[in-house]
């Protein structure tokens, strides 16, 4: 592998791999070489076995005759424990950069934001198509297209196209409320940036990993009609928290907190 001879993992006492495909060679690697390999598996629906594709189950084996895991949330820790594994596995959760986010305590907007990749995972579409349909809540899409059904009514729907880091670290604040009503996800730094941002999360189980679900910014919704009552809450009590929803991804997320746990995992 090119990479991994540009890597020169013979260089270092420890390597952390973030692309999981790669497991078997690097674990030969390690192997070889004798530096600490630990991985961390980003796949979405990593914490959902009856959700895997096939191309993962081949990964997963790698993964379990791997020494070191870092994993993204508590539930990917237990398939792997449940499944067997006997090396060493620990929790890190995703981390932000809380003071990169502009902070507001009011929202500018009353609306909801969807941000990220637009795609059959993250089910924008059935989202766009219900707020269609009742016209209860205003919300903005950003990020690439990678569905080709992906359609917007300008008046409740608006899509802005992508945002770089700059944009995202200027407007996040405008909002009142995050929409992730996703199928799979590992840990959504998307919505710790939001948190950082000041903004309440409306958000499905499946995109919950490691938040306090009692916290009653945190709406989570198990059905498509029940996003859209939960936005509308959600837009609307906003502004009661936004300096407790800042203050707590800044206490449990940020990375000076993250990085901290990283360098005791890795120790």
């Amino acid at each position: 592998m090119k990479a991994a001879i540009l890597a020169k993992p013979w260089s270092y006492d420890i390597v952390h791999l973030h692309f999981d495909p790669l497991t078997k060679f690097w674990n030969t690697l390690s192997a070889f070489l004798g530096f600490k390999l630990f991985i961390t598996s980003h796949y979405a629906y990593a914490a959902f076995r009856e959700k895997w594709h096939c191309e993962y189950e081949n990964t997963f084996k790698n993964l379990m005759e791997s020494k070191r895991l870092i994993v993204l949330s508590q539930d990917i820790l237990n398939v792997f424990v449940s499944s067997g594994f006997k090396g060493n596995i620990e929790v890190l959760s995703n981390g932000v950069e809380t003071q990169q986010f502009l902070f507001k305590e009011t929202a500018l907007e009353k609306k909801a934001i969807y941000l990220g990749r637009i795609e059959a995972r993250k089910r924008q579409n059935e989202v766009t198509r219900r707020i269609a349909e009742k016209r209860s809540v205003i919300c903005d899409f950003v990020g690439p297209i990678s569905t080709p059904d992906f359609k917007v009514d300008h008046k409740y729907v608006n899509y802005l196209g992508e945002w770089d880091r700059a944009a995202v670290h200027k407007n996040l604040t405008n909002y009142s409320c995050l929409i992730l009503f996703s199928d799979g996800e590992a840990h959504p730094l998307v919505t710790l940036e939001a948190m950082a941002a000041g903004l309440s999360l409306v958000i499905s189980k499946e995109a919950s990993a490691n938040l306090n679900l009692n916290l009653p910014w945190i709406y989570v919704c198990d059905k498509i009609d029940e996003v859209l009552k939960n936005a509308e809450r959600a837009i609307n009590e906003n502004y009661l928290y936004r300096k407790q929803i800042r203050k707590y991804a800044e206490e449990n997320f940020d990375y000076a907190i993250i990085a901290q746990k990283y360098i005791e995992i890795i120790s």
